[in-house]
């Protein structure tokens, strides 16, 4: 053996170690999933959070009706309130049915129908005219309760 040769050898090195930046090209892809995920929830939960605070302060303007105005004196104030909030509701709810422009029997009707499935329903019809009745006859409790329903239906 050549002595000469044995010097010129190197002892043995290891790779290099890899860097952490930047990464692989699988964790980009793995990373905008993530985001993208992360976005639609949070579009999502702000969209419940917006819908609970309409609800919530839509029920707020049912209880300050029902201290504010007093269904026995003022009957045709009180209708004609808890009417324009379910006119609000409506319009937001079915967009493509013309709500807006709905009055008298076509509006206590479509409401009607909408709440089948209650018992009380029947006492929406006070809409077709109560408004304009110089003494309507309804019972506030109940038209206060529908409202509720209504608002929490599709509110």
């Amino acid at each position: 053996m050549n002595p000469d040769l044995a010097s010129q050898l190197r002892d043995i090195h290891t790779a290099p170690a890899l860097p952490w930046w930047p990464p692989a090209p699988g964790w980009w892809v793995l990373a905008l999933l993530l985001l993208t995920v992360l976005v639609w929830l949070g579009r999502r939960a702000l969209a419940r959070y917006r819908v609970r605070q309409r609800r919530k302060q839509m029920l707020g303007w049912v209880d300050h009706l029902n201290v504010t105005i007093d269904p026995s004196r003022e009957p045709q104030a009180y209708l004609s309130t808890l009417n324009r909030i379910f006119k609000l509701v409506a319009l937001r709810a079915f967009p493509g049915q013309h709500c807006a422009a709905m009055a008298g029997q076509d509006w206590a009707d479509f409401l009607a129908a909408e709440m089948k499935n209650l018992k009380s329903a029947d006492s929406l019809g006070v809409f077709a005219s109560g408004p304009y009745d110089p003494a309507p006859s309804f019972d506030p409790e109940v038209m206060a309760e529908l409202t509720r329903h209504w608002i929490r239906q599709h509110g």
